[in-house]
C-alpha cells in the first residue's frame, strides 16, 4: 500500500517540476516581450496562464485525493499539504507574469525610458530562486531552501532602486515620463512579488525538513 503512496507522490513532484519549467519559460518570455517590446509574445504568455491554472486544479485534485485514499500522517502529509501550497504559489507567479505581460503591452509603442538592466538582474535571480526552490523540494533539500530565503532580499534592494530611480530621475522632473516609468516600476514589484512566493514555499520546506517555524523570520536558521 505504501508503495502507491510513494508512485502517487514521485507523480506530483514530476508535475510540479513540468509546472515550473512551463513557468519559468513564462517568465523568461514575459521579459523578452518587455525588452524586445514584442506584443505577440506577450499575449502568448497570457494566453498560456489558462494552461497553468488547469494544472494547478488537476494537481489539487491529485492531492486531496492522495490525502483521502491513504490518509497519510505526519511527515507524509506534511509533504502533501506542502506539495498543494507550493501548487498555489507556482500559479501566482505566473499570474504575475501575465501582469508583467500586460505592462509589456502597455508601453510596447511607447519611447523606452531606460535600459532595462536592473530589471534584467530581478529577472535572472528569479529564474534562480524558482530553480533552487524546485531543487529543494524534489531533493527535501535544507541548504537550497535557506538559499531561496537569503537571495529574497537583493530582490527587495532592486525593487527600491528601481522605484527610486525612476520617480527621481524621470517622473519627477517630466510627469509625462509616468506614461512609461509606471509600469516599469509595476514590473519591478511583479518580479518582487514572484519572489516572495518563492520564499513562502521555501519557508515550508524548511519546516517540513527541520521543523523549524522560519515564517517571517521568527527564527534563526
Amino acid at each position: 500500500m505504501y508503495k502507491y503512496f510513494e508512485n502517487e507522490i514521485d507523480d506530483v513532484k514530476a508535475e510540479l517540476v513540468k509546472m515550473s519549467i512551463d513557468i519559468k519559460k513564462m517568465i523568461s518570455d514575459s521579459f523578452i516581450a518587455l525588452k524586445e517590446r514584442d506584443i505577440t509574445k506577450a499575449e502568448a504568455v497570457i494566453k498560456y496562464d489558462e494552461v497553468i491554472d488547469r494544472i494547478e486544479i488537476e494537481l489539487e485534485d491529485k492531492c486531496t485525493e492522495i490525502i483521502l485514499r491513504h490518509h497519510p500522517l505526519a511527515k507524509d502529509l506534511r509533504f502533501v499539504i506542502v506539495a498543494l501550497k507550493m501548487t498555489n504559489e507556482l500559479e501566482r507567479i505566473a499570474d504575475l507574469t501575465v501582469n508583467v505581460s500586460e505592462r509589456a503591452i502597455e508601453i510596447a509603442d511607447k519611447e523606452p525610458l531606460k535600459p532595462l538592466y536592473d530589471i534584467s538582474t530581478m529577472f535572472d535571480i528569479i529564474n534562480t530562486m524558482i530553480s533552487d526552490t524546485v531543487k529543494a523540494f524534489t531533493e527535501l533539500n535544507y541548504e537550497f531552501a535557506k538559499k531561496v530565503i537569503l537571495t529574497d532580499e537583493s530582490i527587495n534592494i532592486l525593487r527600491d532602486k528601481i522605484y527610486i530611480e525612476i520617480l527621481e530621475k524621470y517622473i519627477k522632473p517630466d510627469g509625462a515620463k509616468a506614461e512609461v516609468g509606471l509600469p516599469l516600476i509595476f514590473v519591478a514589484k511583479h518580479f518582487e512579488r514572484m519572489g516572495d512566493h518563492c520564499v513562502n514555499i521555501a519557508e515550508d520546506i524548511i519546516y517540513l525538513v527541520s521543523s523549524k517555524v522560519v515564517k517571517h523570520h521568527n527564527e534563526e536558521f
